[in-house]
């Protein structure tokens, strides 16, 4: 009988405890809490930063890894336009994922490089 009384307050904990846990995306949840600003995303202070932090390194003018160059305008805005940009970094089905051995990029830099592509890819 003992056995039973001592079970079930363990049970309870556990089943407590686990149902209380889970995970979701903050910027799922909570939009706005995000602090993710597309309001003014501009070539020159939104992506070139963004390129220069996550594809430069391999994509320059100097390296072009697999013919890519994401290091002047002229040349990103013939991948934006030919899909190829957008494809890679959305690590959509029939393009080599970018950036190549880490994860995506974030949710709030993928808005920004697709609200850029949608505006035509501005040199502005």
């Amino acid at each position: 009988m003992n056995r039973i009384y001592f079970s079930f307050p363990v049970f309870v904990i556990l089943i407590l405890t686990f149902s209380g846990c889970y995970y979701d995306k903050e910027s799922e949840l909570y939009p706005a809490a995000t602090g993710c600003d597309t309001t003014n995303v501009t070539y020159s202070n939104t992506i070139t930063p963004l390129m220069t932090d996550h594809c430069n390194v391999c994509h320059s003018t100097a390296v072009a890894s697999g013919g890519i160059v994401t290091d002047n305008f002229n040349s990103l805005k013939i991948i934006a336009a030919n899909g190829k940009l957008w494809g890679a970094v959305d690590h959509q089905q029939g393009y080599s994922p970018m950036p190549k051995s880490s994860g995506k990029l974030s949710d709030c830099n993928l808005s920004k490089i697709k609200k850029w592509i949608d505006a035509g890819s501005p040199n502005n």
